[in-house]
C-alpha cells in the first residue's frame, strides 16, 4: 500500500507513474508464479497531500482494505506539499511534519510488517511557482533531511531518490512533478529496496 500525493499518484506520466509501475511488476511476477507468490500494490496517492492529509485518511484506507491473509507493507513519500508556501507561509510547519511523521509510523506499525520511506524527488529548479504557491528546493532538502532522520532513528527503511534527479530531462513541464524517465528512476529505486 502506497501513500503519498501526486507523485506517487502518478501525474503527469503517460503510463500511470512509480507506483503504477510496481503493480505492473507485482501482476507479472504473480503471473509467472501461477500465483504461488501474490503481490497486489495498492495506489492511496492523491494530489495535493501533505503529511497532515495523509495522517488523518490512512488508517481508515488500511482498515478498508487490510486483509491477515496479505502481509502488508506500507510505502510513504510525501514532503513536497508540505513545505509549499502561500503568501510565505508554509503549509506545515519543519516541526508539525517531524510530529506527524512519528504519528504516521506510530500508526503504520499497527498493520504492517514492513515501513518504507521513498524521499521526495527534487523539483527541476531551485524554486517552482505552480498554481500560485511557491516550491522551493532548499524546505525541500530540509524537509527530507529531518523526515529521514525520524524514519532512520525509528529502525525503518528510507529510501534516497534527491540525487537521481541531478540530471536535466526528468521533470515535466510544470518542474515539479517527475516525467516518465523521472518516474521510471523512482520506480527502480523503490524495487531495489523492496527486492522487486
Amino acid at each position: 500500500m502506497v501513500f503519498g500525493d501526486s507523485i506517487a499518484y502518478g501525474a503527469w506520466d503517460s503510463t500511470g507513474g512509480w507506483v503504477e509501475r510496481l503493480k505492473r511488476e507485482a501482476h507479472r511476477k504473480t503471473v509467472e508464479a501461477r500465483g504461488e507468490e501474490k503481490v497486489q500494490v495498492l495506489n492511496m496517492g492523491i494530489g495535493g497531500d501533505t503529511s497532515e492529509r495523509i495522517l488523518r485518511r490512512m488508517e481508515g484506507e488500511i482498515l478498508a482494505r487490510n486483509s491477515k491473509s496479505w502481509p502488508l507493507t506500507i510505502v510513504f513519500s510525501y514532503g513536497t506539499n508540505d513545505e509549499r508556501a502561500t503568501d510565505g507561509v508554509v503549509e506545515v510547519s519543519a516541526e508539525k511534519l517531524v510530529e506527524n511523521t512519528r504519528a504516521i509510523i506510530e500508526i503504520a506499525r499497527k498493520y504492517a510488517e514492513r515501513v518504507v520511506f521513498l524521499e521526495a524527488a527534487s523539483l527541476a529548479r531551485e524554486v517552482v511557482i505552480f498554481k500560485g504557491q511557491e516550491y522551493s528546493n532548499e524546505r525541500i532538502r530540509e524537509y527530507s533531511r529531518l523526515m529521514r532522520e525520524v524514519v532512520e532513528g525509528e529502525g525503518l527503511s528510507w529510501v534516497a531518490t534527491r540525487e537521481l534527479f541531478g540530471a536535466d530531462g526528468l521533470h515535466c513541464y510544470d518542474d515539479l512533478h517527475p516525467n516518465d524517465a523521472g518516474h521510471e528512476l523512482m520506480y527502480k529505486a523503490i524495487c531495489g529496496e523492496l527486492g522487486f
